[in-house]
């Protein structure tokens, strides 16, 4: 028996948007993949992203007028303008950014061959492998690399193996000494020198951020100090003189990827050197926020929509109990329960917020008190906030309940398991953009 309309579920009203950004996590191949399903679902529901260089842009159709419909090839209304990418989320952004189509991107990412590709779909790109992404570090090659790791040095040729020397440390009772075991202070098995080398080669049409019609953001984290770091085309001042945020326009875009990809402790920190010529190391663009939703915020985006792979086990019969998969899946429950809490912090934040400055306009308007007082009053509420009303923000994740998302390889570059992620990115976007009416 069909459902009445009347007991249908009541979908949020999202008005017309004049700036929308698209925020993407990290969480390597995995994440890229999710990312990719979610926007794809993004574009089947009416989404334009906007890419290419600015020159390229120059015919682009203008933007629809108040009081002209929005459609599906007239989405000026629904242009995704901002990209704002963290750790892989920032390679994924990069391309949308640059203009590629998503069946370019997906084509690439899932094997399609150049053969296969017609003549209306655009270039192949190049694909990302493993050796792409696991560049050995120069400075110490594979040799230091394993004399690292044996604890061989010319000042203790005749060390024993790695493995020896850890049964020796513990039957000596010398604990805090295996956490300064040598090949324990490598600061990094790999470099992302060759993510660095991919997208300045095969991907980038320009390396330079302000070349760009869309709004590009990559966020990195700086080793030596508590700052999260926001490259782009802008220099912003800090939100809410936010002393741990800073925006800086003097970085390519290859260069903020690399330092934005950096995740210990498998890759090394990645130095960019600095205006005054210091080189300055910087690592895994989520350390200190899991989404930088405020990013889009700061660039005037009045629509958030924000995209993590992130998402905790939860306890089914079908599965069981993760203490039986090992100290793997623990450690990766353990992350993702402590970035869950850090989303949830800030949505709840979000949440607070808008909840007073609605309360406070209730009160002015109740109590029948001067119009004008109270739009500067909330004026006031908003710039102290960080917050601004009409700005709208949509979260999409895995379900609890994808065993197939948190089991899976995070770095797993397989046609079959890309695939099978941007399937599953696909279907989530699907089942919470459902919940949003747009204008």
């Amino acid at each position: 028996m069909a459902e009445s309309p009347s007991r249908k579920p009541n979908k949020t009203q999202i008005p017309r948007k004049s700036k929308t950004a698209f925020v993407c996590s990290g969480g390597a191949a995995k994440a890229g993949a999710f990312h990719l399903g979610v926007a794809l679902a993004l574009q089947e529901k009416g989404f334009r992203f906007k890419g290419g260089l600015k020159h390229e842009n120059a015919s682009s159709p203008e933007p629809a007028k108040d009081n002209q419909a929005v459609t599906v090839q007239d989405s000026a209304g629904r242009e995704i303008s901002i990209y704002v990418g963290s750790s892989a989320g920032s390679i994924i952004c990069a391309y949308l950014a640059c203009g590629y189509s998503l069946s370019q991107v997906i084509d690439t990412f899932v094997g399609k061959k150049k053969s296969e590709i017609g003549e209306n779909e655009g270039k192949l790109l190049k694909r990302l492998t493993y050796t792409t992404m696991f560049a050995i570090r120069k400075d110490i090659g594979l040799l230091g690399m394993w004399n690292a790791m044996t604890d061989k040095s010319p000042e203790n040729e005749s060390a024993s193996p790695a493995i020896g020397r850890f049964i020796s440390l513990l039957a000596k009772g010398s604990y805090e000494n295996i956490f300064k075991w040598k090949w324990l202070k490598l600061s990094g098995i790999f470099s992302t020198s060759g993510i660095e080398r991919y997208m300045r080669e095969d991907v980038l049409p320009s390396n330079d951020f302000q070349n760009y019609a869309s709004d590009l953001f990559v966020v990195a984290t700086q080793l030596n100090h508590s700052k999260k770091v926001v490259f782009g085309k802008y220099n912003y001042s800090p939100p809410n003189d936010d002393k741990t945020v800073v925006y800086t326009n003097t970085t390519s875009i290859a260069d903020a990827c690399a330092a934005s990809t950096a995740l210990p402790p498998i890759y090394t920190p990645y130095p960019i050197e600095n205006e005054r010529g210091h080189k300055v190391y910087y690592f895994d663009g989520e350390i200190r926020d899991t989404l930088s939703t405020h990013v889009g915020f700061d660039a005037g985006a009045d629509l958030i929509i924000s995209s993590y792979s992130h998402q905790p086990y939860h306890f089914s019969r079908e599965i069981g109990s993760l203490h039986q998969f090992g100290i793997p899946s623990i450690m990766i429950q353990a992350i993702y329960l402590l970035v869950e809490r850090k989303i949830q912090a800030a949505i709840t934040t979000q949440e607070r917020n808008k909840a007073a400055i609605d309360a406070t306009s209730r009160f002015f308007k109740e109590n029948n008190l001067p119009d004008e007082l109270r739009l500067k009053c909330l004026d006031l509420l908003e710039r102290k906030l960080g917050y601004k009303s009409g700005v709208d923000y949509i979260y999409i994740h895995p379900h609890p309940n994808d065993h197939q998302m948190f089991f899976g390889d995070h770095f797993n570059l397989t046609v079959s398991k890309m695939g099978e992620i941007v399937k599953l990115g696909f279907r989530c976007a699907v089942d919470v953009l459902r919940r949003y009416e747009f204008e």
